[in-house]
């Protein structure tokens, strides 16, 4: 089993989400939506489901405004999606992850606030009761701090090219045609 974060949902459902900046380029991600929909369908021939944390399915709601039954119909009818709560189990989780941030009273950086910081644990600990072992995010805080806790974090520029989409497209008009 596998986790999306609402990074990879949205660029595999909305069209206009923007693909994240490739650090090695330090351009937008090229090809991203074939990645993750070759992600996708590679989990889904290989039986493998991929599981959706309540507090993400929260914020993918939230910024999907007024199509939000659109939004909850992808999951509702799907057979490689599974929306799993913060329950007792994943409250468990969260209270065990190994975090230096309570422990040493590190302030936090302008990116980060409490909230951020809490919706990445409860994100990590539904993973973890479920027993997930990826990760798949945008975000290199949310995938360190799974690493960290034994989760595989893939982040969105590490996902491979499908093979289909690999394949160079030839631009051949007749008029390039030889004689």
């Amino acid at each position: 089993m596998v986790v999306f974060d609402t990074s990879f949902l949205a660029l595999a459902f909305d069209s206009g989400y923007k693909a994240p900046l490739d650090p090695a380029t330090g351009q937008p991600l090229t090809q991203c939506v074939e990645r993750i929909n070759g992600l996708i369908a590679h989990l889904n021939s290989s039986k493998q489901r991929i599981l959706i944390p309540t507090p993400v399915l929260a914020e993918y709601l939230v910024e999907g405004g007024p199509d939000k039954d659109k939004r909850l119909q992808i999951f509702a009818n799907s057979r490689v999606f599974s929306v799993a709560s913060f329950d007792q189990r994943a409250a468990i989780e969260c209270a065990m992850l190994e975090d230096g941030d309570s422990k040493k009273k590190k302030k936090l950086t302008p990116a980060e606030t409490k909230a951020k910081v809490k919706f990445d644990r409860q994100v990590i600990a539904v993973a973890k009761a479920h027993r997930a072992h990826s990760l798949y995010t945008g975000d290199q805080k949310l995938a360190d701090r799974a690493n960290e806790n034994g989760i595989n974090a893939i982040l969105t520029w590490e996902v491979p090219l499908p093979l289909s989409a690999a394949q160079l497209k030839l631009n051949y008009e007749a008029e390039d045609a030889p004689t």
